[in-house]
């Protein structure tokens, strides 16, 4: 999974930015005029040769003003006791390329703590104060999902999927996440966005699935019903499909242990080679095999019918 493209899709819709600075930042969201945002982001090359691929840079105005100013968005989902300095790296050079002030923020979204992540950095002598970079961290895994899904917020609800939650709460959580969704004013392609992203990190099982089913019906007026249902109803599917498709995946590997066991009983042990082939084979391949065995006198025959039964 590539986290870094995920966020930057997420972040760069201008729906979700606006709320993430109101929900997390909402001093920030205060200064910036959310008319005019240009994302100017570009792959660059840092000092040591690395390519910037976590970062997003937001070009946009202070409030009832004209005077422009960078974002800098920097998605983080491995801890990384570096950060700070990185961080500084970044704004320098993108003070440099744009000539523009430029304000820091890194979210955080790795599932473990980081020592040494956050800001400020700094760099005193016993007469100066040589350095003082600062940063907003946003370190999703310190917050807990409960307080942000029942929240009207498009980026509090989509990044609640990051956020600590206890293991027995999955399926309300995910219930309050969906309502809450439903009533947020914006696109419906937002939506379904926010709702793959939730879903892509916190998938629930068929049964998981049903048991929301069940709750959504109790405890959920019909209107709020139907709008819920139009958000679950793709990812309540997959989950099932995913859920068939791995029963399907364990009865088809048990049929192989089942027929390479007889083939070992009637052949001899057989070569790793051999049970890779088979453990390979299609299902209705896998049953053929199971019966074509009984016929099988020597080592020969099954090497015959493999290669006959896997030519391409």
């Amino acid at each position: 999974l590539n986290h870094d493209a995920l966020f930057k899709k997420l972040l760069k819709r201008p729906a979700v930015l606006k709320g993430f600075f109101e929900a997390f930042l909402p001093q920030v969201a205060g200064l910036i005029d959310f008319a005019f945002l240009e994302f100017v982001d570009k792959e660059g090359i840092t000092t040591d040769g690395r390519k910037r691929t976590g970062d997003l840079l937001v070009k946009t105005r202070f409030r009832g003003e004209s005077a422009a100013f960078l974002i800098h968005l920097e998605h983080q989902a491995q801890p990384d006791a570096d950060l700070a300095r990185r961080m500084l790296e970044y704004w320098l050079m993108d003070w440099r390329n744009y000539d523009l002030p430029v304000y820091p923020i890194a979210v955080l979204s790795h599932q473990r703590p980081s020592p040494g992540s956050g800001s400020p950095l700094r760099i005193s002598f016993p007469n100066k104060r040589v350095l003082d970079f600062d940063f907003d961290v946003i370190d999703l895994y310190r917050m807990k999902a409960e307080d942000y899904v029942e929240m009207e917020n498009p980026a509090a609800l989509a990044l609640s999927a990051r956020m600590q939650r206890k293991y027995k709460e999955r399926v309300g959580l995910t219930l309050d996440f969906f309502s809450s969704l439903a009533r947020v004013p914006i696109d419906q392609d937002d939506k379904m966005f926010i709702a793959g992203f939730f879903s892509r990190y916190q998938p629930l099982t068929p049964e998981e699935a049903l048991q929301m089913e069940r709750e959504r019906y109790k405890v959920m007026p019909e209107a709020a019903r139907e709008a819920v249902m139009n958000l679950t109803n793709p990812f309540i599917e997959l989950g099932k499909q995913r859920g068939l498709e791995q029963g399907l995946e364990k009865g088809r590997q048990g049929k192989a242990d089942l027929v390479i066991r007889q083939l070992t009983k009637r052949l001899g042990a057989l070569s790793g080679a051999q049970e890779k082939t088979i453990r390979g084979l299609m299902l209705e391949k896998i049953e053929a095999l199971g019966e074509a065995l009984l016929d099988f006198t020597s080592p020969s025959d099954l090497a015959r019918w493999l290669r006959d039964n896997t030519k391409r």
